[in-house]
């Protein structure tokens, strides 16, 4: 589907143009012009009929006509002339270049505005894009100090494991040698017993057989 056109105006050297365009870039192009025309106010769209119908009857064509002249715009201007201009239409020159430089200073502070706008975009994208970073970075950050304290904790743990293992291991070895030395101690106390009950009776059965010797 073919763009709208829209008529744009402005006034280079001797000559106004006007051109029936799809935008301000297509008309710049038609017009071989600086790209900063618009933003400079020297150009700007018009809705002037009788240009507007000129402009749309040859479209992507640069019409133009003698500056401060009434007459039509064409191709083509052959020659210049100095217009005659009466009181009249000295003040209707005065008062349409009145509106073509309201037109060109509402054109300005548009594209200014326009460009304000843009750039509060483009600062508000670059502040929603560095918090998000800022905010993954924290994030990160906190990733990891969180698996940094989980490492530590499951480092305590396991030490705490060990040392409670190396305790119960010491106390067992120590109950070891406890029973080790209890057994030892009643065995030596049952050795000593049975030499004593031993002696005993090899005194004892030494005098009985003594007396029966006699």
């Amino acid at each position: 589907m073919a763009r709208k056109l829209k008529v744009f105006r402005t006034h280079l050297g001797f000559y106004d143009l006007i051109v029936a365009a799809p935008s301000k870039k297509a008309a710049l192009e038609a017009w071989g012009a600086s790209p900063h025309l618009f933003t400079q106010g020297f150009a700007a769209e018009t809705t002037e009929p009788k240009l507007v119908e000129a402009a749309e009857k040859k479209p992507g064509v640069v019409l133009k006509r003698q500056f401060g002249s009434k007459g039509d715009f064409l191709e083509s201007v052959d020659s210049l002339r100095i217009p005659k201009a009466s009181t009249e239409e000295a003040a209707a020159r005065r008062a349409r270049e009145r509106e073509q430089e309201g037109e060109k200073k509402a054109a300005a502070t548009a594209a200014r505005a326009e460009q304000r706008a843009e750039q509060r975009a483009e600062q508000r994208a670059a502040e929603r894009e560095h918090e998000a970073l800022k905010a993954a970075k924290v994030a990160q950050a906190r990733e990891k100090q969180d698996a940094s304290r989980r490492r530590r904790e499951e480092e305590a743990a396991a030490a705490a494991a060990q040392a409670e293992l190396r305790a119960e291991l010491r106390s067992l070895t120590q109950q070891h040698w406890e029973q080790l030395r209890d057994i030892q101690r009643r065995e030596t106390a049952l050795a000593k017993e049975r030499r004593e009950i031993e002696q005993a009776f090899e005194l004892r059965s030494g005098a009985i057989r003594r007396k029966l010797d006699k």
